[in-house]
């Protein structure tokens, strides 16, 4: 009965095993929902999708809603979707009301076919440079619109259109895109394309960024990345005078999220230093408590973040520095001043106070005779719950008040009290 048993298991695992295997005769229609700024979050999404898609031997159809963003990115996920086409087919569909723009454009026109519903449009596709000579934004001009073009040749896109599309920030209608060759048709819905395509027959996997990509594209922002970091300094400082592990554990966290955006971005080091520096200086403030060193920290910790976007390539039709970048900058330069000065305060009242006990509190003060005193041996007193080495030039008893007229050295002068 045990060996029938074992069989029955060992052939249930066999069949278990056997069932992704069979995916390979049963293919099926991924599609990615592409409604995301084209950051390095995007660049990891297509990667894994178009990955599993070309492992399933599956078709891909991208819905696309895009304003663009990092230009390197988005070349990347046009050479993952070009290698891909190598073995599936990869369609781009734009939605009614939705855009392909800027760098989405370049990831629509290196798919195999391109629809677009109505009221959408496709373009401007002009890359910049933030803080580019001339020279610089001429050269990722043309080193553009040679990709852009390449991918009309290979593709059969309107070659004339595409240079407008890079050179001039033009941008086309699904009508006139349709019209003048530069995508493959007008569809209502993803239904039509669906059929259009004769893919009516397969199942539909629809796949979304995941949190870690989401997260990805969340630091990926300069200004975000550059307030993890100082926010996580501040925590940890804080932490110095609070005593409260969680705090600490706060601030390495924020760190070590900041720097991973700032891998994510091609960035300067000069920024990262900037950053290190302003840091500093904070540091320095809870030290020196006159405000310059503060206020000076501040601004190079700002300033390091807009130096991170410096020399990176964009093609978007989305701000640079967007509400929510705004928005942190200013959080910066109101919270983290006020922060400091909080640090301030709490270091002159753990350890900017007098001591209540010394030296220099107990002359003058009334006590009592620990111990026997004489003029030739030394005894002891306790003054202010604090006891001392005292000598008198009078005998004084155990038990005796007494009263310090002098202290040198380490040693108290006492006489008797009334």
């Amino acid at each position: 009965m045990k060996l029938a048993l074992l069989l029955v298991l060992i052939l249930a695992l066999m069949v278990l095993i056997s069932i992704p295997v069979s995916h390979a005769d049963s293919r099926s229609l991924v599609i990615i929902n592409f409604t995301y700024q084209v950051d390095p979050g995007a660049q990891d999404y297509f990667h894994s999708v178009l990955s599993y898609a070309v492992s399933h031997n599956d078709p891909v159809i991208i819905v696309m809603n895009t304003p663009g963003g990092y230009l390197t990115n988005g070349f990347a996920i046009v050479n993952y979707t070009i290698a891909a086409e190598k073995s599936i087919s990869v369609t781009t569909y734009v939605p009614s009301g939705n855009m392909a723009a800027s760098a989405g454009s370049y990831i629509a026109l290196s798919s195999d076919y391109v629809y677009m519903g109505n009221a959408s449009f496709i373009g401007p596709s002009t890359p910049y440079i933030i803080g580019g000579t001339s020279l610089e934004q001429q050269h990722v001009t043309n080193a553009s619109l040679a990709f852009m073009e390449s991918l009309a040749e290979v593709h059969g896109w309107n070659q004339s259109a595409v240079k407008e599309m890079v050179e001039h920030n033009v941008a086309y209608t699904s009508q006139n895109a349709s019209k003048i060759g530069l995508i493959t048709g007008v569809a209502d819905n993803l239904s039509a394309v669906v059929q259009k395509l004769g893919y009516q027959g397969l199942p539909q996997i629809q796949f979304y960024e995941n949190t870690v990509q989401q997260l990805e594209s969340f630091l990926s922002n300069s200004t975000v990345a550059d307030f993890l970091i100082l926010i996580g300094a501040v925590a940890i400082l804080l932490d110095i005078f609070h005593g409260s592990i969680a705090l600490s554990v706060a601030g390495i966290v924020a760190l070590a999220l900041g720097f991973w955006g700032v891998t994510l971005i091609s960035f300067q080091p000069i920024a990262v230093l900037f950053m290190v520096m302003g840091i500093a200086l904070i540091f320095l403030e809870i030290k020196l408590g006159h405000g310059l060193a503060m206020v000076g920290g501040v601004v190079l910790v700002i300033a390091g973040g807009l130096i991170l976007m410096v020399g990176v390539s964009y093609s978007s039709n989305i701000p640079v520095l967007g509400e929510t970048s705004y928005a942190l900058i200013a959080l910066e330069a109101t919270v983290l001043p006020i922060g400091a000065l909080y640090l301030i305060g709490i270091r002159k009242a753990a350890m900017g106070s007098p001591s209540k006990v010394g030296p220099q509190n107990i002359v003058g003060k009334k006590g009592k005779a620990v111990t026997d005193i004489d003029p030739q041996t030394k005894g002891v007193i306790n003054v202010k719950s604090e006891e001392w080495t005292a000598t008198s030039s009078e005998a004084i008893m155990k038990g005796d008040q007494v009263e310090v007229i002098a202290y040198s050295e380490g040693v108290a002068t006492v006489k008797k009290s009334s």
